[in-house]
Formats: C-alpha cells, structure tokens, sequence
C-alpha cells in the first residue's frame, strides 16, 4: 500500500518536476555552481525542498557520524543510531532554523534591511549540502578531518546563502553568519553528553570527552 501511495504521489507532474529541478541543482553545487543559491531563493516552490535537503544533509552527517563511532568499536550502536542520526538531525536543523533567525536578527539590527524570510530559508537550505561530506565519516583515518571539512564547507556555503538571500555587506553578512554558527555549534554542544549522544558528525566525539573526563574527575575524587 506504501509504495502504490508513494508510486501516485511521485507520478504527479508538479512533485516529478520539483525532483527533477532539485536534483539538476544539487549537481549544479556538486560542480561549484553557486548561482543555485540564487535560483533556488526566487522559486517558491522550493521551499519544501530546501527543508528536505537540510534535513538529509544533517542525517547524512549523523550517520557519518554513527559509522565512526561503530567502526571504533565503541558499544551501544543501536542506541546511539536512534540518537544521533535520528533525534540529532531533528535537534541539528531546529538550531540550524535558530542560525537563521540569529541572521535575520542581525541583519536587520546592523543594516535596518528587512530579509525575507522564505527567501532567506530556501538559500540556506541548499547550502546545508555540504554536509552530506560527513557520511565519508565512515572511513577511519580521516573520520574526524572529514567532519571537519563538512561543517566548514557548511559554514562557508552558508555565508554565501547569506551574502545573497540578504543583500548584506560582506563584513556584516560574515558576523551574522558567524554568530548563527556560533550558536548552532553552542548548543548543539550542550545538548551532547555523555548519556546523550545527539551530536551529529564530529561533535558526537564530545560524548566521549564527557565520559573520559567524568571518569577522571571521580577518580581525582576518590584520591586514586
């Protein structure tokens, strides 16, 4: 029944074309083609898809980050699948919506420009493709360079999702972009403990930094 819905609802002409569209863009930004960014903040049509690119960018980069930590041979995979793959891109694209809101704040406080804010969103969302780096995670050596690379190559897209979704200077773009970043990394930080390993990507590795220190603390503590 799923799949006679899902075969309907992926024959209907608008949803076919919207694919289509969205996956020629993508290659577009595979290929450093950033006017994407500008056709995708003038098509109305693209916000929905905006969204699911943001949120499988971010999943990809949770699931990069869950490899990682299986190929360590770290325990608990079922449980730190559900976490951060499933609950981190959720808890990853709400704070990427607070990065945003922290933008148009900004913006608005520096320049006295109003952005629109759909506009503003449909940029961004593409711009969270690089992200979908972080599934190369799963490699060992390089696991964390890579997500790095991904969450830097994020950073810098965005800012060009910024500079044109708002029509700010580069200088004032650049801060409020930076403080969205900030905020995102931030909280996303305190939200990754050593029970709760939402973060996604590279920042899972704070749980591990959270337990290793909890367990250096209490031995310091009980004087051994």
């Amino acid at each position: 029944m799923l799949t006679s819905c899902w075969s309907k609802l992926a024959s209907l002409p608008g949803r076919r074309i919207s694919l289509t569209a969205t996956l020629a863009r993508l290659r577009r930004l595979i290929a450093l083609d950033l006017t994407v960014l500008d056709d995708v903040r003038h098509d109305s049509s693209a916000t929905v898809w905006s969204l699911a690119v943001a949120t499988a960018s971010m999943a990809m980069l949770g699931g990069g980050g869950w490899l990682w930590w299986v190929f360590s041979g770290f325990g608990n995979a079922g449980s730190v699948l559900f976490k951060t793959v499933l609950l981190g891109t959720l808890a990853g694209v709400l704070l990427w919506l607070v990065w945003l809101l922290v933008v148009y704040a900004l913006v608005q406080r520096l320049t006295g420009v109003i952005t629109p804010v759909e506009q503003l969103v449909r940029s961004a969302g593409f711009a969270t493709f690089p992200l979908t780096l972080g599934i190369f995670m799963a490699i060992p050596a390089i696991s964390f360079g890579v997500g790095l690379v991904a969450l830097g190559g994020w950073l810098l897209m965005m800012q060009q999702a910024v500079e044109r979704s708002t029509g700010a200077p580069m200088g004032v773009a650049m801060l409020a972009n930076l403080a969205g970043f900030a905020a995102w990394v931030l909280l996303m930080s305190l939200l990754t403990t050593a029970a709760n390993q939402l973060g996604p990507g590279p920042l899972l590795a704070e749980s591990l930094w959270e337990s290793i220190s909890g367990y250096e603390v209490g031995r310091a503590l009980l004087g051994n």
